[in-house]
């Protein structure tokens, strides 16, 4: 088992504690920072995630996205081709170019948050960074809900210098639906950074 002294955490799980109870958010910590090591067959949705990174980079046909879909575990297999069917209805009709996101990560105090987006992508000439989201099937993800997630992806540091046009949003995979950032303010910025508290906190007491 590892334990992790100073926490270096996704953003899709920092994501899901800001969107947790109070009680809820202690367990989520505890999990996190008592996991054991990282092996990928544990990660229920890489295989998609890297998939639709290398769809676009690739600029593959809709073809290779049903081949991930066919090769995945068996127990996996409905959920891919739900995320799928929901993420090419999204782009249909779309002019889309990829380029290349870089990595990022925002930093408060101890708490590093690895805030790399999965896409870059530049949708109808707008460019995006955008972060991919599988865990909105059964739960509204919107606006309110990403705020947090969507300052933090704005305040990050780059290791790709980007125009100052570029939006920063996340896609919610299984409902095809895109949750675009708005201009941050400082209660923004300030919910941000008390819900990096927040979680140091708890990481603390456990």
């Amino acid at each position: 088992m590892t334990i992790i002294t100073k926490p270096s955490i996704g953003l899709t799980q920092f994501t899901d504690f800001t969107m947790k109870g109070s009680a809820a958010k202690t367990k989520f910590v505890k999990d996190i920072k008592y996991q054991g090591d990282y092996h990928p067959i544990k990660d229920y949705w890489k295989t998609l995630r890297d998939g639709l990174k290398k769809y676009h980079e690739q600029r593959l046909n809709d073809s290779y996205l049903l081949d991930i879909v066919d090769n995945a575990l068996p127990a996996r297999q409905k959920n891919y081709q739900e995320a799928v069917k929901a993420y090419v209805k999204f782009f249909k009709n779309k002019d889309v170019k990829w380029f290349e996101p870089g990595k990022a990560n925002w930093y408060c105090e101890e708490l590093t948050v690895r805030s790399n987006p999965e896409l870059g992508l530049i949708i109808d000439d707008t460019p995006y960074l955008i972060k991919l989201y599988f865990k909105g099937k059964n739960e509204r993800i919107d606006k309110h809900k990403c705020r947090s997630a969507l300052t933090l992806l704005k305040d990050s540091h780059y290791s790709t210098e980007h125009p100052e046009s570029v939006k920063h949003a996340i896609l919610n995979v299984q409902k095809g639906r895109l949750v675009i950032d708005d201009d941050s303010t400082d209660y923004h910025q300030i919910a941000l950074e008390s819900d990096a508290a927040q979680f140091m906190f708890i990481w603390n007491r456990l």
